[in-house]
Formats: structure tokens, sequence, C-alpha cells
């Protein structure tokens, strides 16, 4: 009778395995402070895929919980390695010629997620991961590898991969009032890495609507309150004929409707309050993570 029910239970389990297998592309541990969305986030995926993969009933987490990663993540052991040391999407790549570092004096990456390396190589231990648009103080420069300032101590991350240019290189068209922009960046950039809280709605801290509400009420526009209701006014403009000043939405809970709004700055990109903080961000990175739901305009700068 035993030697029946572990045939049994093992007939079971080399059925389960391929399925499996298929399902998710890697495991991940969950550590203090971590959420659904920013697993997602790191990994690419979306949270509605997390909980389907794993059946989850709950976005709530435990420390040591182990989440299984929906297949086409970036697990955390797969991406680690990767050439040049970067996750980031199919057609990003380094700089031909890194900019030169000074050190003593801030960089931005311009990955979408890179690696932060004990020591200067792919083989020591990742302390951690940084997102486009961090801004990082720089210890000491190298042509390959950079030492850097990671949470009270030193680290490496590829030189590649960081600019000291501390915005992003926005290209506006001969259509838009560059002088009007000029005050859009005035009033967004002292706000770059005040914490994301929410409900926030001042420089103490944002949540997404937030953000937007306050950017915009400095240029004596009134927007509605939450990322839905923002979504439901302005004028509606085609993706590709969308220009610095419009708001994009996306569904970045996973559940059928908007709940995510950022402020388009031309280029491919944006800034909004991720979750984490105000930061910079990209169209392109948002839309592997997120459904989108469109573009409006409230504001017309040309």
């Amino acid at each position: 009778m035993k030697l029946t029910s572990k045939l049994l239970t093992s007939l079971a389990l080399f059925t389960l395995l391929p399925t499996a297998a298929h399902a998710s592309s890697g495991v991940y541990v969950v550590s203090a402070g971590d959420t659904l969305s920013k697993i997602a986030r790191e990994h690419q995926t979306t949270v509605s895929q997390l909980m389907q993969v794993n059946q989850l009933k709950t976005d709530q987490l435990s420390i040591g919980q182990t989440l299984a990663l929906p297949e086409g993540s970036l697990s955390a052991s797969a991406g680690a390695d990767l050439p040049l040391d970067v996750i980031a999407g199919s057609n990003l790549s380094a700089q031909n010629e890194p900019e030169e570092l000074t050190a003593g004096e801030k960089a931005r990456v311009t990955a979408d997620v890179l690696n932060v390396r004990k020591k200067a190589s792919t083989d020591a231990k990742v302390l951690g991961k940084l997102k486009y648009g961090d801004l990082v103080e720089v210890v000491e420069t190298g042509s390959e590898w950079t030492k850097i300032e990671f949470e009270d101590d030193e680290a490496y991350v590829f030189s590649a991969y960081l600019s000291p240019k501390l915005a992003p290189d926005l290209v506006f068209t001969g259509e838009v009032d560059s002088a009007s922009l000029h005050r859009l960046e005035a009033i967004f950039e002292p706000l770059l890495k005040t914490p994301y809280v929410t409900g926030g709605t001042t420089p103490d801290g944002f949540d997404c609507s937030g953000f937007t509400s306050y950017v915009f009420s400095r240029l004596g526009v009134t927007l509605p309150r939450t990322s839905e209701e923002q979504f439901r006014g302005g004028t509606s403009v085609p993706l590709e004929q969308a220009m610095p000043g419009d708001l994009l939405f996306y569904d970045s809970l996973g559940k059928g409707r908007v709940s995510h709004v950022a402020i388009y700055l031309g280029n491919g990109t944006i800034v909004h309050a991720n979750g984490e903080d105000v930061r910079y961000g990209k169209v392109e990175y948002m839309h592997k993570l997120y459904p989108f739901y469109g573009v409006k305009r409230y504001v017309d700068f040309q």
C-alpha cells in the first residue's frame, strides 16, 4: 500500500513538472520592503501575472516567501550576468564611447536596470539594482567599472551605463514652445527623488497623480485628483503624436483600469512618481510592464 502511494505521488509530481517549468522562468525570495509592484517592475512582468502564476488571492507578502517568476520575465539569476552586467530592453545598448565621469560628482543611470556589484567583476556579489534615471555619487572612475556610493558603502557598476548629464537628452520639435518646457523642467527637477507616499500631494511625498496635479498647478492648470479622473478629462492624443507635457496612463495594479499617470517629456522619456520616488522613466520600459491606456493633453505648448 505504501509503495503504491509513493508511486502515485511520484507520477503526480512528474506530471506537474513540465507545467511548472513552462509557467515560470525563475524564482524570487521576498525580502524586507518588497511589494508585488516592486517585484513586477524589477523583473519586467505584471502584478496580475505574478498573482496568477503563484495562485495568490491577496497582494500581501511575507519575508522569505518564494515566488515563481512568469515565463519571459527577468529572473534574478539569469539577468544578473548578462553581457555588460545590465538588465535592459532588447534595443538598449551601452554608449559606444562612455562620457567622462568625475569623482566626487553625481552621475545618472542610463540602463533600464543596472546591477550593483561588491567588486569590479561580474562574478562578484550583486548588492542591489539601480533603475533608469537613478542618480549616484561617483567615488572613483574607470574605463570599465566605476566605484560609487551605495547604501552607505562603496560598490561598482559598469561605467558605460552612467552619464554625467543628470537629465536625459530630450528632443523637442520646432512646434513646441521651448520656454514653456523649460518652465516645466524648472518645476519638476527639484522634485526628483521625492519619496512616494500614497495619497501624497506635496513635496514631502507624492503618489503618481499627486505629482502630476502639483506640477500642473504650478503651470496654472487644475487637474482632477486621481489618475482615473485625470484620464477622463483632457484631450485624447494618439501615442505617436504625444508631445512634451502630455500625460500617459497605465494600469499598474492589473485591475483593468487606469491606476498610474506620468508626464511625457519627449524622446521616449517620462517623469513620474513610480511607487518608490519621483524619477525619470522610459515609455518603452513602461509598455513592457503595464497595459497602456492612452495619452491626454491638458496643456498645449505650441
